[in-house]
């Protein structure tokens, strides 16, 4: 599964670079702009305080918005600019419970690591140890959260559930995700995160789940198996073999200059 969503990932990803330079861009305007007006309403903590809301609010309902459009962008179908605002009103109010919630969770842990890990001794230690296990699981958990909730569940609290069932299951898939993800933002570093950017991280998450899903259909299908024996034995060739014809594959040439092929 690993070696076909890079491939698609990056496929994709080529295929919709305009779209991801243009939404990047929106993205990251939000964010400066919210960053300029809280400095400008920095003797001011209460606006300041309600501007940084705000514009975690906007964040949240972009990155959920545009992770609805990607959901379907993983299923081969079409990034479109007319049905952006639609996913954009649907993101409503769940983008913005999932990006104060997010906010309010990084601030807790970068408050509590630095202090656990001042205290020294062994009760420091101890609780530097748990706060740092916990939020590395928080981490690799939530990072199925935009596509399960894009194409699984509206429900935003059973949504942040399944992101903890689909990690305790796929372990190895989460961390090989996190790490891509890591990679994506290393290579956003000399565009100043405008390519692949967020919302390449946000595509690649909602291929990884699409295609982790087909192991949960063929497991639906065979009830007859334990669910450990199940897990351990998905065919994922003959899962993907459909998929493999459907995305096809590209020369050199084709891939960078597709008209002339």
């Amino acid at each position: 599964m690993i070696g076909f969503f890079m491939k698609k990932a990056l496929y994709d990803g080529w295929d919709n670079l305009l779209s991801l330079l243009a939404l990047n861009i929106a993205f990251l305007s939000v964010a400066f702009g919210g960053f300029i007006l809280i400095d400008g309403l920095f003797r001011l903590p209460l606006l300041a305080v309600a501007a940084g809301a705000l514009a975690v609010s906007l964040l949240g309902v972009l990155a959920l918005g545009v992770s609805f459009s990607f959901a379907r962008v993983a299923a081969y179908k079409a990034f479109s600019w007319r049905d952006l605002p639609q996913d954009l009103r649907a993101a409503v109010p769940h983008g913005v419970i999932l990006a104060i919630s997010a906010s309010v969770l990084f601030v807790v842990f970068s408050v509590a690591l630095p202090y656990y890990r001042a205290i020294g001794g062994r009760a420091g230690f101890a609780l530097f140890a748990l706060m740092l296990w916990l939020s590395l699981i928080l981490l690799l958990s939530l990072q199925w959260l935009l596509p399960i909730r894009s194409q699984l569940d509206r429900r935003v609290f059973k949504s942040v559930k399944k992101c903890f069932i689909v990690f305790f299951d796929n372990p190895g898939i989460s961390l090989f995700l996190f790490a891509y993800s890591v990679t994506l933002c290393v290579l956003s570093l000399a565009t100043f995160f405008m390519v692949p950017g967020v919302f390449g991280v946000v595509l690649a998450q909602n291929e990884a789940f699409r295609l982790l899903m087909h192991k949960y259909d063929w497991i639906e299908k065979h009830p007859e198996l334990e669910y450990r024996v199940a897990r351990k034995s998905v065919p994922w060739a003959e899962l993907l073999a459909d998929e493999r014809e459907t995305l096809g594959d590209r020369s050199l040439r084709n891939f960078i200059f597709p008209w002339k092929d």
